[in-house]
């Protein structure tokens, strides 16, 4: 990744061929401004330690520490790297914010955010489907990659660049001005209007609203609904 810098949010780069978990790796630095990338994780991880299918060298996986704690950080991070996917993807491929931590194009995960705190120190996780051509079976009708998505290879050190720029940008808007920016964003762009949208127990539900502590307001059969930690779910 030698040539073109990173933003001073970088203080250093830790490439590696394989690793257990970026995030791992990262959060036991205690330290922030690590920059940790791999070419394949064997325990690559989501949300509530759900398994991230983490295939060798077509994917970008990584994670970046920050020096601060908040429970929006997946939002923020879901808002950057949105607009940094979408300006690689273009208009004709509009990318989707799916609460709280995915990123979908034509319905399907392009990239999910993990976001785990230890002491002051928060690793941005990031898992990126990038050149990625195939899944196995149960995932291939909900995931894509940005190289299917457009019909061409895609550089990852391109990917990379762009999202820790936009990282940098949307981080430093959060710490001046607060959560406002990056709820208008999210609802400019995570709204899912046009897609069938269920709860985790399969009622269809819709999107109503942000609030500023980035819980979910939803309507289920007429009825509001705030989600906390939960997640919604596309129908396939």
């Amino acid at each position: 990744m030698a040539g073109t810098p990173f933003p001073a949010i970088v203080q250093e780069v830790v490439e590696l061929p394989r690793v257990g978990s970026t995030n791992t790796l990262a959060l036991d630095s205690g330290r922030a401004g690590l920059l940790v990338t791999a070419s394949e994780q064997t325990e690559g991880r989501g949300r509530k330690g759900r398994f991230w299918f983490s295939p060798p060298g077509t994917n970008l996986y990584a994670t970046l520490t920050v020096g601060m704690v908040d429970p929006r950080l997946s939002l923020v991070a879901g808002v950057a790297l949105r607009e940094a996917l979408a300006g690689i993807a273009g208009n004709d491929f509009p990318v989707e914010i799916k609460w709280p931590n995915d990123l979908i194009v034509q319905g399907r995960k392009v990239c999910g955010i993990l976001c785990e705190a230890r002491k002051k120190i928060t690793a941005v996780g990031m898992g990126i489907n990038v050149n990625q051509a195939a899944w196995p079976a149960g995932l291939e009708s909900r995931a894509t990659s940005l190289a299917l998505v457009l019909g061409r290879e895609v550089h990852k050190e391109q990917v990379l660049h762009r999202v820790v720029e936009s990282l940098d940008r949307w981080l430093a808007l959060f710490t001046r001005r607060g959560f406002g920016p990056v709820r208008r964003n999210y609802l400019d762009h995570g709204l899912l209007s046009t897609h069938e949208l269920l709860t985790e127990d399969g009622a269809p539900c819709s999107i109503v609203d942000l609030n500023e502590d980035g819980h979910l307001l939803i309507n289920v059969a007429g009825s509001p609904r705030e989600l906390v930690s939960g997640s919604i779910v596309i129908r396939q």
